[in-house]
């Protein structure tokens, strides 16, 4: 069973870096874990020889198990630091504060505000079509209550009617036949405000943390 020690208790050295520059170390190090395990396989660790022969590539049987063992030992080195820096920046972010779009929130949740805004977004798209659609059905509603207006005027009142006459007649007609847009939410200003926000974090966010990431000092075990 593979046993996962997180420390012995004694006093850790600890080194100093941005979270940009351990951020570039995880990138590099997650290189090194591919490369250290390809190089396990290819008789590295196990191999079938024939009695009393030495796999091909070593000195000895000797120097086939030290570096069987030796090449573990990298893999498992590099993983344990990547989980070291990752943890430690995983800690600072969820401490760590900026202001994006103005909104203070924590690093990580700006990170995770950015595969969640799609979801404003998709939200954006959705009430912004409806507010169109819906002012369109009502401006054609309107003008075919503005027709059968004008034709019962028309019938009633005749050609020379009055204005008087017919504001009468059409707040009457109105009154009963008219149509209205029920807006409870005020959505052109519920609309205006999403988009604003949209907007801002797209355009801040990345420059928010990229500032942040390269002010902020994290502790790493040596």
């Amino acid at each position: 069973m593979l046993e996962v020690f997180f420390g012995s208790g004694e006093e850790e050295n600890m080194t100093t870096m941005t979270v940009t520059d351990a951020l570039a170390e995880l990138t590099l190090l997650e290189k090194r874990i591919d490369s250290a395990r390809v190089a396990l396989d290819n008789n590295t660790l196990i191999a079938v020889v024939e009695v009393g022969k030495v796999p091909t590539g070593f000195k000895s049987r000797d120097d086939h198990a030290a570096q069987a063992r030796a090449s573990l030992q990298r893999v498992d080195a590099l993983i344990d630091r990547r989980r070291v820096i990752k943890r430690a920046i995983v800690l600072s972010n969820a401490s760590t504060m900026v202001s994006v779009a103005g909104q203070e929130m924590t690093v990580a949740e700006a990170i995770e505000m950015k595969s969640f805004i799609s979801y404003y977004k998709e939200v954006l798209a959705t009430i912004t079509s409806a507010y169109s659609r819906t002012c369109q059905e009502y401006k054609v509603a309107q003008a075919r209550v503005k027709e059968r207006l004008d034709k019962l005027a028309m019938e009633v009142l005749g050609k020379n009617a009055s204005s008087e006459k017919y504001e009468s007649l059409a707040d009457s007609f109105l009154a009963r036949e008219g149509v209205e847009l029920l807006d409870p939410t005020n959505l052109a200003e519920e609309i205006a405000r999403r988009v604003t926000f949209v907007e801002q974090f797209e355009s801040t966010c990345d420059r928010v943390l990229s500032i942040s990431n390269a002010r902020t000092m994290i502790e790493i075990p040596d």
